[in-house]
C-alpha cells in the first residue's frame, strides 16, 4: 500500500481507537469507525454483521451499521442482509476462515451461482470481512466491499483491518464487562436495600459507615443521613466495648467475622442481642466491610427464661420432694402416737395427735394447690377484660378482712387508679398474695399499714404495694421470688405467693421487684406491656 494510503489507514485506526477508549458505549462511535476506515480505504461499503441464534439455536448473522460510499445503495434494511443461516451451502468457506480468526478476502467471481442471483450482491466485485472475536468467541464481522475494483487492498491493509476488527472486539468486551458490572451493582443494590435484614457498608480503613439499608433504619432506629459518614462508635451501636474491640480483632486477624454476638444500643437507647458477620467486598475500588446483623434478642429472652425454668425446676424437684415430705412424716410420727394413746385409753392425747395429723395433711393440701395454681399460669388463661386496677385490688382486700382487722392494719388503696385490659382472676391473686405478704412481715410496727397505688415514671406506668413494716435486706431481693424462698420459715405460707406474683406479672408482658433497706417496711412494684 502507497504512503499516503497507509497514512491514511493507520490514522483513520488511531483516531477510532482513540474514540473507542473514551466512548462509554461502542455503538455511538462505530458508524463514525465505518466511515473513517470506509475512506482510507476507498470501499464502496463498511458494515457491521453481529451474529446470534434464532430459537431453533441455529446459528445467523446480521447486518447492524452500515457506511456507504459515493454514489451506493444503502442496504442497512435490506432483508438480504438480515438473519443469515452462516452454516448453510455455500458459506462454509467463508464460516471456517472467519471462525479461525482469520480474514476472508476473495473477488465475487469465485463465488457461487447462488450469490449472483442475489440483486443486492450482484455489483460487488470484491469482499474483505475480518472477524470479530470476545472472549474466544466468534462475536461477529467488520466488513468491506468493493463495487469498482477487484482486490484493491494489499496484505499490509487486511492487516491493519484486522488489527481495527481486533480493537473493536475489545471494546465490545470491555462494555460488555462494564454492562455486567453494572447490572451486579444493581442487583447488589436492589438486594442491599430491600432485604430484611438490617446491613451496613463500611470502609475497612478508618471504619466509616458508607451507606445503611432500610431494614438496618427500621430496626435500629437511623436515617442514612444520621449514620452515615460517622462511626458506630459516634453512634454508640456497641453496648460493650469489650465485645467492639474482640469484633475488631478478628477482622483485623481473619479478615471476616461469622456470627458475632454482641450487644448493640438502638437510637432510643434500648438495647438488644445481635448476630454480627462482616464480610469483605471492594466498592468504588475502595476496600470496605458489608456488615449484616441478625436480632437474637426475643431468642436470648427465651433461652435465659428456658434457663430460668430449668433451675426453677430443679429447685421445684429438691424443695418439693423436702416439703411434702415433711408433713408425711408429720403424718407417720403421730399416726404411731395416736395408735399408742388408743390403745393406752388416752383420748386426750388422742384429740392432739389427731389435730396435728389433720395440721399437716391440710398443709400439704395447701402446698399442692399452690403447685397447680403456679403450674397452670400461661397455659389455662382467662378471658381478659376492662378493669379498673383499684376495683381488683379492693376485691383482694375484701378477701384478707379478718387478717387485716386481727392485725389492726390500715389499709389504702388510692383513688383513680388506671383501668386496663387484665386476667381479672389472676390479678385478685397478685394483689391477695402481695399483701399477704406484707400482713406476715409488719413485725412489732405500732401503726401498721398498707397503701396500694399506681404512679407514672422513666418506665411508664409502675404499680406499688407499700408498707411500712420489717423490710427485706438487699441481699435477698431476688431470692424472695424463687419458688418455696421464705425468708423466715416460722412464718405462715409455702413459699408460693411470691412465685406466683412473678410468673403473672411475666406472663402480662411485666417484671416486679422490691425496694427495700431492710429497715423501713418494703415497696413491691411491677409494670405491665402496653395495653395489657
Amino acid at each position: 500500500m502507497n504512503n499516503s494510503k497507509s497514512d491514511a489507514l493507520l490514522s483513520a485506526i488511531a483516531q477510532s481507537a482513540l474514540k473507542l477508549l473514551e466512548a462509554p458505549d461502542w455503538r455511538a462511535e462505530i458508524n463514525n469507525l465505518l466511515m473513517l476506515l470506509g475512506e482510507a480505504t476507498n470501499a464502496s461499503h463498511a458494515y457491521l454483521f453481529e451474529n446470534h441464534l434464532d430459537e431453533n439455536q441455529q446459528l445467523l448473522t446480521s447486518q447492524k451499521y452500515e457506511w456507504v460510499g459515493p454514489g451506493q445503495q444503502v442496504e442497512l434494511k435490506n432483508p438480504d442482509f438480515q438473519n443469515i443461516p452462516i452454516l448453510e451451502d455455500g458459506l462454509s468457506e467463508w464460516y471456517q476462515k472467519l471462525s479461525q480468526g482469520k480474514p476472508f478476502y476473495n473477488s465475487t467471481k469465485i463465488f457461487p451461482d447462488g450469490w449472483t442471483n442475489t440483486a443486492s450482491r450482484q455489483e460487488i466485485k470484491t469482499l474483505l470481512d475480518v472477524p470479530i472475536f470476545m472472549d474466544g468467541i466468534f462475536w461477529g464481522i467488520i466488513g468491506f466491499d468493493d463495487c469498482l475494483r477487484e482486490m484493491p487492498w494489499s496484505q499490509a491493509e487486511v492487516d491493519a483491518l484486522q488489527a481495527a476488527a481486533g480493537m473493536l472486539g475489545a471494546a465490545i468486551k470491555r462494555q460488555k464487562a462494564n454492562e455486567n458490572l453494572r447490572a451486579s451493582e444493581d442487583k447488589f443494590h436492589s438486594a442491599f436495600h430491600h432485604t430484611f435484614v438490617p446491613m451496613i457498608i463500611g470502609r475497612l480503613s478508618d471504619r466509616v459507615i458508607l451507606d445503611i439499608n432500610e431494614a438496618f433504619s427500621a430496626e435500629m432506629g437511623y436515617k442514612p443521613a444520621e449514620a452515615m459518614g460517622k462511626k458506630a462508635s459516634d453512634l454508640k451501636l456497641w453496648v460493650n466495648p469489650e465485645e467492639q474491640t474482640r469484633h475488631h480483632q478478628l477482622i483485623e486477624t481473619q479478615g471476616y467475622i461469622r456470627e458475632f454476638k454482641g450487644k448493640f444500643r438502638r437510637s432510643n437507647g434500648e438495647t438488644g442481642v445481635a448476630l454480627v458477620s462482616a464480610t469483605p467486598i471492594m466498592v468504588n475500588e475502595e476496600a470496605c466491610l458489608l456488615y449484616t446483623l441478625y436480632d437474637i434478642t426475643k431468642i436470648e429472652e427465651l433461652l435465659v427464661e428456658l434457663q430460668n425454668k430449668n433451675n426453677e425446676l430443679e429447685s421445684f424437684t429438691y424443695t418439693v420432694s423436702h416439703d411434702l415430705k415433711a408433713p408425711l412424716i408429720t403424718i407417720g410420727g403421730f399416726v404411731g402416737y395416736l395408735e399408742k394413746a388408743i390403745l393406752a385409753g388416752n383420748p386426750q392425747q388422742a384429740r392432739k395427735d389427731v389435730q396435728r395429723i389433720t395440721h399437716a395433711v391440710i398443709k400439704m393440701q395447701r402446698l399442692l394447690n399452690e403447685l397447680l395454681e403456679l403450674s397452670r399460669v400461661g397455659r389455662f388463661t382467662n378471658q381478659p377484660t376492662i378493669e379498673n386496677m383499684g376495683n381488683i385490688a379492693m376485691e383482694a382486700v375484701r378477701m384478707l378482712d379478718d387478717q387485716l382487722r386481727r392485725n389492726n392494719i390500715d389499709i389504702q388503696i388510692e383513688e383513680n387508679m388506671p383501668t386496663l385490659e387484665v386476667d381479672r382472676i389472676r390479678f385478685v391473686e397478685v394483689y391477695q398474695n402481695l399483701v399477704e405478704n406484707a400482713i406476715k412481715f409488719m413485725g412489732g410496727q405500732a401503726s401498721p399499714e398498707i397503701r396500694i397505688g399506681a404512679e407514672r415514671n422513666a418506665e411508664g406506668l409502675v404499680f406499688f404495694v407499700s408498707d411500712n413494716g420489717t423490710g427485706i435486706e438487699p441481699v435477698y431481693h431476688e431470692r424472695i421470688f424463687g419458688l418455696f424462698n421464705k425468708l423466715d420459715a416460722k412464718t405462715d405460707g409455702t413459699g408460693i405467693g411470691l412465685a406466683l406474683v412473678k410468673r403473672i406479672i411475666e406472663f402480662h408482658g411485666g417484671r416486679v421487684w422490691v425496694e427495700s433497706d431492710g429497715e423501713n417496711g418494703a415497696d413491691f412494684r411491677f409494670t405491665l406491656r402496653k395495653g395489657a
